[in-house]
């Protein structure tokens, strides 16, 4: 059941923070994360996101809604992670937008909704996050 605080620490996994204030769609990410071996940790809103990444020292990702409550949107929150703490991933998703994507820092990745659990791995694979040999954590842009 998700919780204000819902994560396993302590297992060797990877932590994925999860910005989402619908409680269904947080889930439907947390299961996601979980079922490519993370754990994660989850915010209903980027100033409670804001307190972990603050917080702690283990957060590997973020993955975030573009509308996401709280002092900042999703592509504020971006900026400020990369700046701040430039060796976490960022994802990015939002409901398709007429203005296109969003401008966000070099080296996130954005997934319109719906988005297939096949977009996220390769996503996850890209930055280094899983696969057999993981990259130097360099954040580079997308190829392609």
């Amino acid at each position: 059941m998700v919780g204000r605080n819902l994560v396993a620490v302590g297992n060797g996994r990877q932590l994925v923070l999860v910005i989402e204030d619908e409680p269904m769609l947080m889930l439907s990410s947390v299961q996601l994360f979980e079922g490519f071996g993370f754990d994660a940790l989850v915010a209903f809103t980027t100033d409670e996101a804001m307190g972990h990444l603050e917080g702690r020292n283990d957060i590997v990702a973020i993955f975030c809604e573009h509308d996401a409550a709280g002092g900042l949107d999703g592509p504020g929150l971006s900026q400020v992670v990369r700046s701040r703490w430039p060796t976490i991933e960022i994802m990015l998703v939002s409901m398709p937008r007429v203005a296109g994507p969003p401008d966000l820092p070099l080296g996130a990745r954005y997934f319109e909704k719906p988005y297939s659990r096949a977009q996220v791995e390769r996503a996850l694979t890209e930055l280094g996050l899983i696969g057999a040999v993981p990259k130097a954590r360099t954040n580079l842009p997308p190829k392609g």
